[in-house]
């Protein structure tokens, strides 16, 4: 093979490279990232992957084009997915460790291949030149075939480890980083070593270090495994996180639906009481109309007035349950000056104890929202309306303005002040355990956000 041929040769083989690594990273982004412009997302990768395959023809040093093409991702990453620069960079940082393992491994191919060709050539030879190149482009083949069967093998497996990823904290890309900076520093440091020039003529490292050849790769492998493991259970550990949460939002709600049912109980007691006693107050008037003291007659019906205010529901709503958390969350507007709407009755199709953990949480979420602002300023607006099978619970509230989101949830952030570990609170208990329930009864959770209005739309389907 002629050098010509041999240039040839190694020009396509760099742009397959080239082509593979630009694949194999859409892949990975794709994985970690939920794109919800399309159009956006395909002119990007594809002014990317032209400028990429530009800069490896053009650029002499690969360090260039990388360093160019994380700083390209970066600045995408900052206009379109601000909240989760930590994601990017550990994609990547992932990529190029898995490039620089699938290349270590690849180099000790090409090595042995490389040594066993040029070895049955006799210096001597007319043709040698031409048998040399022929050599190298032979070595070069299987390098790039043995590299691209490796990164493509990583890459998989990472997408297959990485998919649907939450945001990731900057301490979690922290701990995932490390094996693929690690990684990435060996191999620099191979391929730095790998010829020397020194004083007697030039050291290649695997001539004089045979071994390596097989310790290298299998170094290589063992970094790869353990990325692999890290991201598997820091994933495993996500997973725990949730259920834990889920779990703990869940004993919360069934403690807050025991105590409902505690005030419906002794709500419905001193009603027994009140009429149990009815006879011994009618005979108490009786008595004081028979001595002429109307006066303390006068105070006495007051007092007994004042009794039966207490236990007035302004709202009946059809149910026991939903009687006493919409009185209840009344009760607790009027005290906080929180002008209170509702029009809601309820003839049954969802099980009162589910339908009660939404009504709470979604009033308990709008009165909280309201007390943030000026006396007087706040209102909440209730609705339920049935279509067909269909519940349409409507909550409507004033608040000050200030939404906390995160990237990839559809949820507000809860801005409540508490002691209790991130674990619990991080998306809120309450909307998570309404969405929850929704999509249990194959509805969902609609979020709409006017100016200073807070407007949520709760979709359930009655159980047949």
């Amino acid at each position: 093979m002629s050098r010509s041929g041999y240039e040839m040769v190694y020009s396509a083989l760099n742009l397959w490279k080239m082509v593979l690594q630009l694949i194999l990273f859409f892949a990975l982004w794709a994985s970690a990232f939920y794109e919800k412009r399309k159009k956006r997302t395909i002119f990007a990768a594809i002014l990317f992957s032209l400028a990429n395959i530009g800069m490896g023809f053009w650029l002499s040093g690969l360090w260039s084009r990388y360093a160019i093409s994380a700083l390209l991702v970066l600045g995408y990453c900052m206009v379109c997915h601000r909240k989760q620069i930590g994601k990017a960079a550990f994609v990547l940082l992932a990529f190029y460790n898995f490039h620089c393992l699938s290349y270590l491994i690849a180099n000790s191919v090409y090595a042995e291949t490389i040594e066993r060709m040029m070895r049955g050539i006799p210096v001597l030879q007319h043709d040698y030149e031409q048998q040399m190149y022929y050599s190298i482009a032979v070595g070069m083949f299987f390098m790039v075939l043995s590299y691209s069967v490796l990164f493509v093998f990583m890459g998989i497996a990472c997408c297959l480890l990485i998919k649907k990823t939450a945001i990731m904290a900057w301490q979690d890309v922290m701990l995932l980083s490390v094996l693929n900076i690690v990684g990435s520093i060996l191999t620099n440091i191979v391929v730095g070593l790998y010829a020397v020039e020194v004083e007697q003529g030039v050291f290649y490292l695997f001539n004089e270090q045979p071994d390596l050849l097989w310790k290298m790769p299998a170094v290589a492998v063992l970094i790869f495994a353990g990325e692999a493991a890290l991201i598997y259970f820091w994933q495993r550990y996500q997973m725990l996180l949730s259920e834990r949460q889920k779990h703990f939002a869940e004993e919360q709600q069934v403690k807050a639906m025991k105590k409902r049912l505690e005030e419906a109980e002794n709500f419905y007691g001193s009603i027994r009481k009140v009429r149990h006693e009815m006879k011994n107050h009618m005979m108490n008037l009786k008595g004081l109309a028979e001595s002429g003291q109307y006066r303390e007659i006068e105070g006495y019906v007051q007092k007994m007035d004042e009794t039966m205010q207490a236990l007035e529901y302004k709202y009946t709503t059809g149910n026991a349950v939903t009687d006493v958390i919409l009185n209840d969350r009344w009760r607790r507007a009027e005290q906080a000056g929180i002008r209170f709407e509702a029009e809601f009755q309820y003839n049954g199709g969802i099980p009162v104890f589910d339908l009660g953990i939404v009504l709470s949480n979604l009033l308990d979420n709008a009165i909280e929202a309201c007390e943030k602002l000026e006396p007087g300023k706040g209102f909440i607006r209730l609705g339920l309306r049935q279509k067909k099978q269909f519940w349409l619970l409507d909550v409507e509230n004033s608040f000050d303005g200030s939404v906390l989101l995160k990237e990839g949830n559809t949820l507000p952030l809860t801005t409540k002040q508490t002691r209790m570990p991130p674990i619990a609170i991080e998306h809120g208990i309450g909307l998570e355990n309404v969405r929850d329930i929704a999509e249990r009864y194959f509805g969902g959770v609609n979020i709409k956000i006017e100016g200073n209005i807070f407007h949520v739309t709760v979709m359930l389907q009655q159980e047949k």
